[in-house]
């Protein structure tokens, strides 16, 4: 298997075609998101540190979210892997497909891991193809070459998939085709069910979507891991080493219900509804604000002291959960238990499957009718949403989520609509980080979403900031 080497990066779109609210009207716009700081803003700073390891993307994925195989075959992909294209600004894809993804990635270790993971998560959400053969190859990669947590990981395979991915009423699908559910289970005929299950309609766009994101987070991992294998086998012993990881939480957005009419329907425009798919490895962090201005949090560190993920290690994990010299829990010499890379402590379960989460925002009245017309259930927060923030640790050790809900509010609040939007709240975020002391690299991403500016008048986290800010001055 070729794989995409350094330097050779595709460029994934960031352009939008933006239509005239005048269905009569040929008017269109092609805007580039990096362009538009009132609709999406993005700071990184290294803080104390010498470098800065974090790494951020966003992008507009061209895909259709209820299918598994792409347009364009992943071995296709793989061809013309050396060949570098200029980047080509055409149409935005149709309304309908137009995914928009937004990703933080907290390197360690060198900033390998998640420069790979800016270059090509997306990438391979967009358009690896997700086939019996791209699969089989995962799992044999990760029995085979990692071995350890993953032979047993791989003998309960299509359990792994149904809790991962939401798969439903699988078992029920395995007796009306004739295939024992302990099979599906095992992975020795998971493929047969999935493919009557999509051929017949039973698997919903809503599962193939996660199950699409759950298999390039593994698949994106494989390949940093394979690539950081060649390039250390081909160094002079003085040369340098990879031996990277990284975190990552990605959000994806996309609008799945709007009034007739509608030329545009994403996901920041009034009345529509739109499904948010937040997956997320390690300890950085997707935070909502909702429409009364309180934080909601969408993530939960994969620390040792996560429940969920000492469930998963118990097995394995005797005698390798320790606390360290600050009274934190590490698992071997690692924070987090869930990470890309990493791989002197893949064997041990340290991996790179996404935890993920979805919800319905949007217009409040439309998404409650969207739920009851498809019966589904989906939380929700009540509609209206104001902003989603996406962190790297740096952040959140240092401050609370609400602290930086009420950053970006009160910023907002503040200066007004020129110079409380996004782009600068995002930048207000990363400076109080570093006016207090900050000591890790701090990146944050500030997405609009439909509510913008419509929360309450209220700084509920302004008192504490302020002491925090003074008890930092008189320290130096």
């Amino acid at each position: 298997m070729r794989l995409f080497q350094r330097g050779n990066v595709r460029r994934l779109s960031q352009h939008l075609v933006i239509h005239s609210r005048d269905a009569s009207s040929p008017i269109s716009f092609n805007v580039n998101l990096l362009k538009v700081p009132s609709n999406f803003g993005y700071s990184s700073s290294r803080i104390n540190r010498m470098y800065n390891e974090d790494r951020w993307q966003t992008s507009i994925l061209d895909m259709d979210v209820g299918q598994l195989v792409t347009d364009t075959s992943y071995s296709e992909l793989m061809k013309n892997v050396d060949r570098v294209e200029e980047p080509k600004y055409g149409p935005c894809p149709k309304v309908e497909n137009c995914v928009f993804a937004f990703g933080v990635f907290d390197g360690h270790g060198g900033d390998e891991c998640s420069n790979y993971l800016k270059n090509h998560l997306f990438e391979n959400v967009e358009r690896l193809a997700i086939t019996r053969e791209s699969v089989d190859l995962m799992r044999e990669f990760y029995k085979l070459k990692i071995s350890g947590y993953w032979k047993r990981w791989n003998r309960r395979f299509g359990q792994v998939v149904i809790q991962e991915c939401g798969l439903r009423n699988v078992e029920k699908w395995c007796k009306e085709y004739g295939v024992k559910f302990n099979d599906f289970v095992s992975g020795s005929k998971f493929w047969d069910v999935l493919d009557k299950m999509i051929a017949s309609g039973n698997l919903t766009h809503w599962e193939i979507f996660r199950l699409r994101v759950w298999v390039s987070y593994l698949f994106t991992d494989l390949q940093f891991l394979t690539y950081e294998n060649e390039f250390n086998s081909i160094q002079d012993k003085k040369g340098k080493v990879i031996n990277s990881g990284s975190t990552c939480t990605s959000a994806f957005i996309y609008g799945i219900d709007w009034q007739d009419g509608d030329l545009n329907h994403y996901f920041y425009d009034e009345k529509v509804v739109s499904r948010l798919v937040v997956a997320h490895v390690g300890d950085t962090r997707a935070i909502l604000c909702d429409k009364d201005g309180v934080a909601r949090t969408l993530t939960k560190d994969h620390h040792p002291s996560n429940p969920i993920e000492a469930q998963r290690l118990r097995k394995l994990s005797a005698g390798l959960i320790m606390t360290d010299s600050f009274g934190e829990e590490r698992y071997l010499n690692f924070a987090n238990t869930r990470s890309f890379g990493d791989i002197s402590a893949k064997n041990v379960g340290i991996t790179a499957e996404p935890e993920i989460s979805e919800w319905l925002i949007g217009d409040p009245s439309m998404v409650q009718s969207y739920k009851k017309r498809e019966s589904l259930e989906i939380p929700d927060f009540g509609g209206d949403e104001c902003f989603l923030v996406l962190t790297s640790d740096g952040v959140t050790n240092t401050l609370s989520d609400q602290e930086i809900v009420d950053i970006i509010m009160t910023n907002y609040n503040n200066k007004g609509h020129k110079w409380g939007n996004p782009s600068k709240c995002a930048n207000e975020v990363v400076e109080f980080v570093q006016c207090i002391d900050g000591d890790d690299n701090a990146t944050c991403l500030v997405v609009r979403l439909a509510g913008w500016g419509k929360w309450p008048i209220l700084d509920r986290t302004g008192k504490l900031r302020e002491e925090r800010m003074m008890g930092s001055r008189y320290r130096l």
